[in-house]
């Protein structure tokens, strides 16, 4: 595809505007992700209606069982059941987090294979999830984040291309061609030259529409500004954190507002403890990405 000119770029943008402002075009939470949701946000929530949500959809059983098999956890094929996986493993808050994630995906059309491909956002979703909430447990004041919140707000960051991908699949299929021919281009700068619109935003409108958490929604919104302040900066620095340190991967998401030892030195968390998280995430990556691509599958 073409690069476009102003006035087409003009008209996408205005395009995208006025759909993102009517938000029943939004493609709406699947029924799994909408039961899962409104579970997570049951005060008196259990496992094992949990559990029954997962079983309920044998796709999602599947991926949650080969997650908690990972072996960072230490169990493997000991497990074998959902509940064992949610109540021996993963624990009942990464479990929901998780499982929303993944069953909200499905209703957002994308290609499965670039560098914004499918496999690829849910390879970096899941380790920007596990690192931002390992990271969290190490802040200087980490008794006002919630790790749950830090987890799902990096599993979801970048769920904007999703939408892009879905309203303008087009656009998406080039801007992903971009992404692949300037690997060290920095996406954003991609978006906004040629298409006039950006994830970020995307994904504001995207988890507003979803009702998530404020927190979530803040770090779709703002983890290319982590020198923002105010209400939910501190989970906006978090993802940003965690995005810098996989950078050293060469991840596609780059941004030099703030650099990583001031952001780590704002959130009060040492350096050497978020390189061990960091090398906690290498060592299982190649789980990781296969978890990605069985939700190809």
């Amino acid at each position: 595809m073409k690069t476009l000119n102003a006035i087409e770029r003009q008209e996408l943008i205005s395009n995208l505007r006025q759909t993102l402002q009517q938000t029943e075009l939004i493609p709406p939470l699947p029924e799994t992700a909408r039961k899962i949701l409104l579970l997570r946000n049951k005060p008196d929530a259990n496992l094992d209606e949990l559990v029954k949500i997962i079983e309920n959809d044998p796709a999602l059983a599947a991926f949650i069982m080969k997650y908690a098999r990972m072996a960072i956890y230490g169990y493997g094929n000991r497990i074998t059941s959902v509940t064992h996986a949610v109540s021996l493993v993963l624990g009942f808050t990464t479990a929901i987090n998780v499982t929303l994630g993944v069953a909200s995906s499905g209703c957002l059309k994308i290609p499965n294979y670039g560098p914004l491909g499918r496999v690829r956002l849910w390879n970096d979703a899941l380790e920007c999830a596990q690192l931002s909430r390992e990271l969290s447990k190490h802040m200087a004041k980490k008794q006002f984040i919630n790790t749950g919140l830090a987890y799902l707000g990096g599993l979801l960051h970048n769920f904007g291309y999703l939408l892009f991908a879905h309203f303008c699949p087009k656009e998406f299929s080039a801007l992903n061609d971009m992404a692949a021919q300037n690997p060290d281009q920095d996406i954003r700068t991609l978006e906004l030259k040629h298409f006039g619109v950006t994830h970020d935003l995307l994904g504001l409108y995207l988890l507003k529409a979803w009702k998530l958490p404020e927190e979530v929604v803040m770090m779709a919104a703002k983890h290319h500004y982590p020198n923002c302040t105010g209400k939910h900066s501190e989970y906006v620095k978090l993802v940003a954190a965690a995005n810098r340190l996989l950078q050293k991967d060469g991840k596609p998401d780059n941004d030099a507002t703030s650099t990583l030892s001031a952001l780590l030195q704002d959130l009060g968390i040492n350096e050497q403890d978020a390189e061990a998280e960091l090398q906690k995430i290498h060592d299982c990556q190649d789980e990781l990405r296969n978890l990605a691509q069985e939700l190809i599958a």
